[in-house]
């Protein structure tokens, strides 16, 4: 009889701007991975450093952000290679910009192909014009559309995009 063995994977999270890192898509992604999910003050000017020093440390299989983590972990992935969901990534109007001056200026990595997890009702992130970045920066990306979401991201679709990228 054989078994299946899990390999747990080391996953990254990055909260949003107006987030925290203690919530339940954390508990729920430590319940099946080993995560990083620090607390973060995007306004730090030595933010950038902070990011690829956790990155390069903790050596993640996948960052998983939303918001303004969905961006800053678009820009880690490029770097460093790395499997990425973005949900509701704010690749523009942000509200603030965080000091990220080599990680915003690297250009697209062959074989950077992020799940970009958009919602349609996003009054924060137009989702329209984020489709249009993307394309314009010429990011192949899967674009996951989904009806009737905001800028908020629901337990059940995270756990929902979770099953079908992750697992």
């Amino acid at each position: 009889m054989s078994q299946e063995i899990k390999v747990m994977k080391k996953i990254m999270y990055l909260h949003g701007l107006e987030s925290s890192n203690v919530c339940d898509k954390v508990d729920f992604l430590k319940a099946h991975n080993i995560v990083l999910a620090p607390s973060i003050d995007y306004r730090k000017s030595n933010i950038e450093e902070e990011f690829m020093y956790m990155v390069e440390s903790f050596q993640p299989d996948l960052i998983i952000g939303s918001s303004m983590g969905g961006f800053v972990g678009m820009a880690l992935a490029n770097r460093y290679n790395i499997k990425c969901i973005a949900f509701n990534p704010a690749i523009h109007s942000r509200p603030i910009e965080p000091n990220l001056p080599s990680l915003q200026h690297d250009d697209v990595r062959f074989g950077f192909s992020p799940v970009v997890v958009l919602g349609l009702e996003d009054d924060v992130i137009d989702p329209a014009k984020s489709e249009d970045l993307l394309e314009q920066m010429e990011i192949e990306c899967e674009i996951e559309r989904v009806e009737g979401l905001g800028h908020r991201i629901p337990f059940d679709v995270f756990v929902d995009i979770y099953n079908k990228y992750v697992i």
